[in-house]
């Protein structure tokens, strides 16, 4: 099932017993994930929604969550996430999930989350043929416009089908990119950039009824690729100080936190991705392409990390993710701690001093 039939499912408040989220598209996890939650009544979303980073082995363990009926009453929903889609699961894991599957409690819901499983996994296996898959594939252009005029309906807006589509047009493109015969192609619209764009763009014309062609040029995406792309070169190259100042100027300028951190670990899922593709030729950046598209800079962090830091990078990014949404702690201070784990290539010792020297320095 796509998106949308999730959301209406959940709306109506009958789930299905589990769920397997798989696809790229990181927002749309995101919506998947807010859509649960708001289907909670507020007072119960703290006992009736457990969110879980997977680690291989305490599956078993992990289960009983959803074995045990929340406390308030209504229905359980536990959610789980890997940086690496699960591709470490063990056997014992596999046999917990298969059996509980086998007879899942009627008060519950379980939600397995994975961006490019294998499916040679038994655990990816058992999810695609026992639980329903919602296909989070980046959305082509026509469900995107679609989404935009919906969403900007949802905000008392109106915009017609031409114009929406030219704006969708502009984000194109942005969520992954590959080689193939040795062009880029674009596989999707990026619907964070997209929606950044359009509330950026609504602050701006505070209280219109209707988007209009004028409006076009309030919309900044390539000057912002841009900015975003000057802190992915930096990444890539290791080179600290200048990746801090280039995230200060950006935070200073109301970049969003979560379109930076979904930039960041989008360039090393692609930068892992590069690694293990066969060598090719390096001519530095491609003057045909965009040399600040993650898509030209993911090679040189693929050849400045090892392939370990690359993944240790992603569940940073990960960590940093669930810290934002859940944390009392300033997200420009987590996000800084980030750039410093990244460049630095481990959990160094030093991490939770500097985290400190931080925190005093930004009081």
């Amino acid at each position: 099932m796509r998106p949308n039939e999730f959301y209406a499912i959940i709306e109506k408040g009958k789930p299905a017993p589990a769920y397997f989220f798989c696809g790229p598209d990181r927002y749309l996890h995101g919506e998947c994930r807010a859509a649960v939650v708001a289907s909670l009544p507020a007072g119960t979303r703290e006992w009736c929604f457990t969110e879980i980073e997977f680690k291989p082995g305490q599956l078993p363990r992990d289960l009983e969550n959803a074995y045990q009926m929340p406390m308030l009453g209504g229905h359980n929903f536990v959610y789980w996430t890997d940086p690496e889609d699960f591709g470490h699961a063990t056997d014992e894991d596999f046999e917990a999930l298969d059996a509980y599957l086998k007879r899942p409690p009627g008060f519950s819901t379980i939600l397995f989350a994975a961006c490019r499983p294998d499916r040679r996994r038994r655990l990816i296996q058992c999810l695609e043929k026992r639980s329903e898959v919602v296909d989070l594939q980046p959305l082509g252009r026509t469900e995107a416009v679609a989404w935009l005029r919906n969403t900007l309906r949802k905000s008392g807006v109106e915009i017609s089908a031409e114009l929406a589509e030219r704006i969708v047009t502009r984000f194109e493109g942005s969520v992954s990119v590959m080689r193939d015969s040795q062009k880029a192609k674009a596989s999707g619209v990026n619907l964070l950039w997209l929606r950044t764009e359009m509330e950026k763009l609504l602050v701006a014309r505070s209280g219109a009824k209707r988007i209009e062609e004028q409006d076009l040029d309030l919309i900044s995406a390539v000057r912002e690729e841009h900015e975003i792309g000057k802190l992915l070169a930096a990444l890539a190259e290791r080179q600290l100080s200048k990746a801090l100042m280039i995230l200060r100027e950006l935070l200073s300028g109301k970049e969003p936190e979560a379109l930076i951190l979904w930039c960041v670990g989008d360039l090393f899922r692609q930068a892992l991705k590069s690694a293990a593709a066969p060598a090719q030729p390096y001519h530095g950046w491609s003057r045909a392409g965009n040399p600040f598209s993650t898509y030209e800079i993911a090679p040189r962090a693929a050849r400045a990390y090892s392939r370990d830091e690359l993944a240790l990078a992603i569940r940073h990014a990960h960590s940093a993710d669930l810290a934002i949404k859940s944390s009392w702690k300033d997200s420009a201070l987590l996000l800084e701690t980030l750039v410093w784990q990244i460049v630095a290539g481990k959990a160094a010792e030093g991490s939770a001093d500097w985290l400190e020297a931080a925190e005093a320095e930004a009081q």
